[in-house]
């Protein structure tokens, strides 16, 4: 149904309210001296469609007005320094300006770890004072992984440890909004952490892996729960578990790095991928978790584990700090799914999978090897990614590794199509019919992402190494403050 008949009022049919137009980003680029601040808000057609935040003055004597006084990182009276025009390379966390750079800053939640922003072009860092006891740095890795209807991110945080399901207000540490102890649930609980959790608002499933402890420990229970009552619309967690139609368990054992690194994605028909890391690479495996199975891992795997098969070097996760842990994000159309780690140390390329969420025993390797002047990657399109550059737009306009997914296959038993950007017109609409990009064999496969132009400048006449940031909201879907998703 085109988006266009219901602004028109041709049709019923109700937006859900959470839906957001195509994917927007934040680019800001700055001299090395940071004397001089460029930010802009594009949409996924690099169109800009963001307002000024307020205007400053070049005066090193004076301070700066809207994101330039920011006390975090204003160009006088910062507190933690004030370029952010800089490489992250082996940068740390505390690395303040650099590591905003980090892939480990974006995941699917519509937050980063180090600021907020709005379409409207405010950008707002978090205090870095105490940084340590933060939500998203220190439990961030609680928050359940969401399969979401097209459009939607997750508007409610649920986090998931031990046997408690807590519902949290956003990245702050105030009182939950909500908590609820389902241990009485469980048909076994020889297992009392949970290290994982992934939720299906389509099935209304609801899949957690429960280790010895969240640390080390290879002995697994998995639970799974099927509610009448959809998680996000429940007023209270406890309805959701109060209308259970199906309660299930099976156990298993596997080895990683750390249980803090595990996701876990339930796919629509009911398979449910995990990845889990081991040593620098991530491992990945799926499993039947249909309604009827076996109580036994090896009788409802489906895929067996897989390791990844592209390049890696030195890799960080959970078992160097709970902030380094595994992400997960989600294509706009909530077809694709993406789990990953940092190619290198601290935030810098890719190294992961591209999963369906229809059906997660259909997935590939990505892979791209940077090992400085990196950035997230953020959902770009309708079904596809894009990020990981900030190298030096001097000379050059600004390049992103981009990728689209076919949001129509799901069909685990043939090769996966992977279309690329590139730095040429000609090469992107060639003379040819030739298809720009690959196909990648299931599980073995790895889709190499490959730079592509935007035609953006930086945000400064020389030396720049452009931020690329997260947008917290992309507009109503449907609504004149979003671009057209051609639907």
């Amino acid at each position: 149904m085109s988006n266009l008949s219901t602004i028109l009022g041709g049709s019923s049919e109700a937006v859900d309210p959470r839906k957001e137009g195509l994917p927007l980003f934040g680019l800001l680029g700055s001299d090395g001296g940071n004397q001089n601040w460029n930010y802009r808000v594009f949409d996924s057609a690099m169109q800009n469609v963001g307002s000024p935040w307020g205007a400053f003055s070049n005066s090193t004597t004076s301070y700066r007005a809207g994101i330039l006084g920011d006390a975090t990182h204003a160009y006088n009276m910062s507190d933690h320094g004030s370029s952010l025009g800089v490489n992250l390379s082996t940068s740390a966390y505390s690395s303040w300006t650099s590591f905003n750079h980090s892939g480990y800053q974006v995941d699917q939640y519509p937050h980063a770890m180090y600021y907020t922003a709005s379409r409207e072009g405010h950008v707002s860092w978090q205090s870095y004072h105490q940084m340590t006891s933060q939500f998203e740095f220190i439990v961030g890795w609680t928050k359940i992984n969401q399969v979401l209807p097209e459009g939607c991110r997750p508007r409610r945080i649920f986090c998931n440890r031990k046997f408690s399901l807590r519902e949290q207000s956003g990245n702050n540490q105030l009182a939950s909004l909500d908590h609820y102890l389902y241990s009485s649930h469980l048909l076994v609980t020889n297992h009392a952490y949970a290290v994982g959790t992934g939720y299906n608002e389509k099935t209304k499933t609801l899949v957690m892996v429960h280790a010895a402890n969240e640390n080390s420990g290879a002995d697994k229970t998995i639970h799974i729960f099927k509610s009448s009552k959809d998680l996000n619309s429940v007023t209270r967690i406890k309805d959701f578990f109060d209308n259970l139609t199906s309660t299930e368990y099976f156990s298993d054992s596997w080895s990683q790095q750390n249980n803090q690194d595990t996701i876990v994605i339930v796919g629509n028909n009911g398979h449910v991928g995990i990845s889990r890391k081991v040593s620098d690479y991530l491992s990945y495996g799926v499993f039947d978790c249909n309604v009827g199975g076996s109580t036994t891992g090896s009788v409802r795997m489906s895929t067996n584990w897989q390791q990844f098969q592209g390049s890696q070097t030195t890799s960080y996760g959970a078992q160097q700090g709970a902030q380094y842990r595994t992400r997960f994000n989600t294509t706009w159309d909530g077809t694709w799914g993406m789990v990953y780690n940092p190619y290198h140390y601290y935030g810098n390329g890719i190294a992961g999978w591209a999963v369906n969420l229809e059906n997660p025993r259909k997935f590939i390797g990505v892979s791209q090897t940077k090992s400085s002047y990196g950035n997230p990657y953020l959902p770009h399109g309708r079904t596809g990614f894009h990020g990981g550059s900030s190298d030096n737009t001097d000379s050059q306009n600004w390049g992103t590794y981009s990728l689209q997914l076919d949001p129509t296959d799901s069909d685990h038993t043939t090769t996966t199509k992977v279309a690329f950007g590139t730095s040429s017109g000609n090469s992107i609409i060639p003379s040819s019919d030739a298809f720009m990009g690959g196909s990648y064999t299931n599980g073995t496969g790895v889709a190499s992402l490959q730079s592509s132009y935007t035609n953006l400048h930086g945000g400064y006449h020389s030396t720049c190494y452009p931020l690329l940031m997260n947008i917290n909201w992309w507009g109503a879907y449907g609504s004149a403050d979003t671009s057209y998703g051609g639907k």
